[in-house]
């Protein structure tokens, strides 16, 4: 979905993800993301130092127009890794987000005042939230056989090759000149962020089971 929003935007080819560093090794997958450009990184940011100075290079030196793209929980959402993160959030008196994984926050504080001083062109954070059901299960996300091979995902079940998911992509900017100018305001600014995030998602959630069965089946986007 982030995709189709880089496509409208022309920012397609401009994209650039963090990723784990555990995929360099990964014949022609690897090697083509370290070409690329992408921050292969390990999660502990003294050591990716270079690698997001190699990565901030063109952004800076260059000034190229950049997505530079986050998944600030760094793994998927499961159950288990629900109860870790809900675990760990009590554990260090942090609130936890209603259907998301508490953020990792260093990464982001990085780049943010990395790019801050260094790269003025960089003038906003976008903060995306995607949304997904099918039929009556909350969270549940097509698999990457049917992201390939259903058309549209988003018909109706037995309508038109449709598999009956449900999906919202919810987008807000940030100026960055908005922004704390500290390490710890920038943590928690994403930290509410993502507690507002767990809020719109269980509303959202809430509406989606009254009207489930509706013949509601249009990919809803907004920005």
């Amino acid at each position: 979905m982030i995709q189709a929003l880089a496509i409208r935007a022309g920012m397609l080819g401009r994209c650039r993800w963090f990723a784990k560093i555990q995929l360099r090794i990964v014949p022609f997958l690897g090697w083509g993301l370290w070409v690329m450009g992408m921050p292969l990184v390990s999660r502990n940011w003294a050591k990716d130092k270079a690698e997001l100075e190699r990565v901030f290079r063109g952004i800076v030196e260059r000034k190229w127009p950049t997505w530079l793209v986050s998944f600030s929980e760094a793994t998927r959402y499961t159950p288990e890794k629900y109860q870790q993160s809900r675990l760990w959030c009590e554990a260090n008196s942090r609130p936890q987000p209603m259907h998301l994984l508490y953020p990792r926050t260093k990464g982001f504080v990085t780049t943010v005042q990395h790019l801050r001083g260094a790269a003025p062109h960089v003038k906003a954070v976008y903060d995306l939230t995607i949304a997904y059901q099918r039929g009556k299960q909350w969270h549940a996300a097509p698999t990457m056989w049917e992201t390939l091979s259903v058309p549209k995902l988003s018909q109706a079940a037995g309508y038109k090759g449709g598999n009956g998911y449900r999906f919202h992509v919810h987008a807000r900017r940030f100026p960055l000149h908005d922004l704390p100018r500290d390490d710890d305001g920038l943590a928690k600014w994403l930290e509410q962020r993502w507690v507002d995030k767990g809020k719109w998602l269980e509303e959202l959630r809430r509406e989606w089971a009254e009207t489930e069965g509706a013949g509601r089946e249009a990919v809803l986007l907004t920005l």
